[in-house]
């Protein structure tokens, strides 16, 4: 399991974060998934910027996903990243993983489009 760094795009209202979510499994794993949000500071902790989204159930040994999630710009200035969370068959939801970078930026308390 593996998440990108994540980076930023665009400016006003057409910028947006973008980050991609490999993962592969081996043995008899079954099928597998994984889910994705992307997170940002807060005075209480993370908190979640969008909705976590997810991919299907897949029986290919190796999925990868690019995502991305729109940056509400001039609402606020937060540190933000991605996390994704892997799921086997027989094994469950694997432990949180966090992008190594992070990024400052005025994107608010939410995503316009979460």
């Amino acid at each position: 399991m593996y998440i990108s760094d994540v980076s930023f795009h665009g400016a006003g209202a057409g910028a947006w974060f973008q980050w991609e979510t490999p993962q592969a499994c081996s043995g008899s794993f079954g099928s597998q998934k994984l889910q994705t949000q992307m997170w940002r500071s807060s005075w209480s902790g993370p908190r979640g910027y969008n909705n976590w989204h997810g991919t299907g159930l897949t029986s290919n040994s190796f999925i990868d996903y690019g995502w991305s999630t729109d940056c509400n710009d001039g609402g606020g200035t937060y540190t933000y990243y991605p996390v994704m969370q892997g799921y086997a068959s027989g094994i469950g939801w694997g432990p949180k993983t966090r992008s190594d970078n992070d990024l400052r930026k005025g994107c608010g308390t939410r995503s316009p489009n979460p």
